[in-house]
């Protein structure tokens, strides 16, 4: 049940009770047990009393092992999606259709800025700090701004289904609700779309107004059996709107609890607690990923803190020969080769690279802004000018020149309209200095 997105530090035991075939995935489910936790009391008979991790045990009842080394080159079968990840992703295909003329009505556009306030909602409550939001945290940036929603492109459509939405959860405790809410915005598409699904789903709504007829003791059910009876009648899909469908998505997914479902045998499974094979200092294979790209992500995520070079450019100091020598080594020697950073990192300094990945610490990118906001007298308007730029340089790590021209900078003020042209160019100078940091070494250290 560990598999991503928790972290668990004084987990001691994994169980591999399920067969898992993304190699992907299986490491990362290992890395539930990797987690350190210093302060957690331990005991056993190896070595007595003490304090901190020093090791875990993993319980591997599926061969899941033996599996991985029999199929070195596996690299494993698609990921099936989650129900609250099909549910996003068909929220923003409505979200886009409904930019449509033929919706343009105020009903409508009440409709589409619920669901875009549901959507929003659910990508602010993504915690930065785990490593699968880290992996798309500009993604995440870009659309934690709701005006981002105001008119979705192809592309917009294509990143929110691709990087946001398996990012994306919910706390709906009512699986059976949540499944009709997938079932119903799936016919409301169908609907919009002109797809031949829709005959089918629409048996099926049916079929279900029928069932909850047979409930009607039960008082939630009997208050809505207008509209049950209402989704019955030819007359509902003679004329039916797109909001009807919405109405009965509302009104009735918190009854389909009541439905019986066709029934599924109990299994009784007698389970013994019996240890079948011990093996102790054998090595566990090298975490692997499926390209140069993925490991430079992973080694520079997990590598901030403890690699010289990379804390220097989180914190804005200055390179040294040995440093910028050691990147090189690492990004074309230890994770791949000249030839794979070409490829994936054109023209890019190391430097660019480490920042853009493992982001610039916040303290230091207002600690080089310091002089220049000490030595102003800025008004109100500069200075938030001046922390929208920080909050974008320790967010992506750098940010070029001309950047201050374009969106985001240019609204409600653009750096013409606030600051002289002196002050500009010390606006500028600082920003070129903190890409000089990640870019330039002082070859005599």
């Amino acid at each position: 049940m560990m598999d991503t997105g928790i972290d668990v530090p004084e987990c001691l035991n994994l169980v591999f009770f399920k067969k898992v075939r993304s190699r992907t995935k299986f490491w990362q489910m290992i890395g539930r047990g990797t987690r350190l936790c210093p302060d957690l009391e331990c005991v056993d008979s190896r070595n007595g009393e003490y304090k901190g991790k020093k090791y875990f045990l993993i319980f591997d009842y599926c061969g899941n092992f033996e599996y991985f080394r029999q199929h070195i080159n596996f690299i494993g079968e698609g990921e099936t999606r989650t129900l609250s990840e099909l549910i996003f992703i068909r929220r923003i295909q409505i979200i886009k259709n409904l930019q449509q003329a033929d919706y343009a009505e105020e009903r409508y556009q009440t409709w589409r800025n619920s669901l875009v306030n549901i959507c929003h909602k659910q990508i602010i409550d993504l915690n930065p700090a785990l490593f699968k939001v880290k992996l798309h945290l500009r993604y995440v940036e870009k659309y934690k701004n709701k005006k981002a929603f105001y008119a979705l492109s192809e592309c917009d459509f294509g990143e929110l289904v691709k990087e946001i939405a398996p990012l994306v959860s919910d706390m709906e405790r009512d699986e059976l609700a949540k499944r009709f809410d997938n079932f119903m915005y799936g016919l409301m598409l169908a609907q919009m779309e002109g797809l031949s699904g829709f005959k089918k789903a629409k048996k099926r709504l049916i079929h279900t107004a029928g069932k909850l007829k047979e409930k009607i003791s039960i008082d939630a059910v009997r208050e809505n059996l207008s509209l049950i009876q209402w989704v019955e009648s030819p007359g509902f899909w003679d004329g039916t709107d797109i909001l009807d469908f919405e109405k009965v998505r509302v009104e009735l997914r918190n009854l389909i609890q009541f439905i019986e479902f066709r029934y599924k045998p109990i299994v009784v499974t007698g389970l013994t607690d019996t240890i079948i094979s011990e093996k102790e200092g054998q090595t566990l294979e090298p975490e692997t990923y499926e390209s140069y790209k993925e490991k430079v992500d992973h080694y520079f995520l997990q590598h901030v803190d403890d690699v010289p070079a990379v804390r220097k450019l989180v914190h804005n100091e200055p390179l040294t020969a040995k440093d910028y020598k050691d990147l090189e080594n690492i990004f074309t020697k230890e994770l791949g080769s000249k030839e794979d950073y070409s490829y994936y990192f054109p023209d890019q300094p190391f430097g660019l690279t480490v920042r853009q990945i493992a982001k610039m610490d916040k303290k230091a990118a207002e600690q080089a802004f310091s002089q220049f906001i000490n030595d102003n007298s800025l008004n109100e308007k500069q200075i938030a000018f001046v922390r929208k730029v920080i909050n974008y340089i320790s967010v992506n790590g750098y940010m070029n020149d001309t950047d201050i021209f374009e969106a985001p900078f240019d609204k409600p003020n653009d750096v013409f309209s606030i600051f002289s042209q002196d002050d500009m160019d010390s606006l500028l100078r600082v920003i070129n200095g903190i890409n000089e940091k990640a870019t330039t070494y002082n070859s005599k250290s």
